[in-house]
């Protein structure tokens, strides 16, 4: 094993735990990213021990990467999120989509409901029930958490993620109408 893989393998062993510990403190609202931000901070100490970087105080040093790759992570997060448009919006008028072009527009009213109908069948059951609770009878994230006996952070991921995968079957949806 060469010497700089050496050294990397070594801060790894100390310094793991301790980084995974202030990314899961940090990300307790996206769980899902944690072992994302571990890795990449690991990732960006290897790149810098490679590039001859002399790091003198480590934990510090990590420490730092990790606050970095932190906010990063909620700043694409947000952006993301503001890109989505919530299914129940009654303003879309001011809403920008890079996804929905003009001619997505000259759907006709009584086209909507089939495309609608479309898009939902497209969904598994447990997908188009946590769709019904939360925005047809606008459930509280907390009452569908106990219904489905899981954690108000897992209810949050799965509609994130139901989220961006109905925004990808409206869209091919309206492409396969065009």
């Amino acid at each position: 094993m060469d010497y700089n893989k050496k050294i990397v393998n070594e801060l790894w062993q100390e310094h793991e735990p301790y980084i995974r510990k202030l990314c899961t403190y940090k990300l307790k609202s996206l769980p899902d990213y944690v072992d994302d931000c571990v890795q990449d901070v690991f990732l960006d100490l290897s790149d810098a021990i490679n590039k001859g970087k002399t790091i003198e105080y480590p934990k510090a040093w990590l420490t730092k990467v990790a606050n970095n790759k932190i906010k990063d992570i909620y700043t694409q997060v947000k952006k993301d999120a503001e890109r989505l448009i919530p299914l129940d919006s009654q303003n879309l008028d001011n809403t920008y989509s890079g996804v929905i072009y003009d001619e997505y527009f000259t759907i006709k009213d009584e086209e909507i409901p089939v495309l609608k109908e479309k898009v939902i069948n497209m969904l598994d059951d447990n997908e188009q029930q946590l769709l019904y609770d939360r925005y047809t009878l606008k459930k509280a994230i907390s009452i569908i958490a106990k219904e489905h006996n899981t954690t108000e952070n897992n209810i949050y991921q799965k509609l994130f993620r139901l989220k961006q995968k109905t925004k990808m079957l409206i869209e091919n949806v309206l492409n396969e109408k065009n």
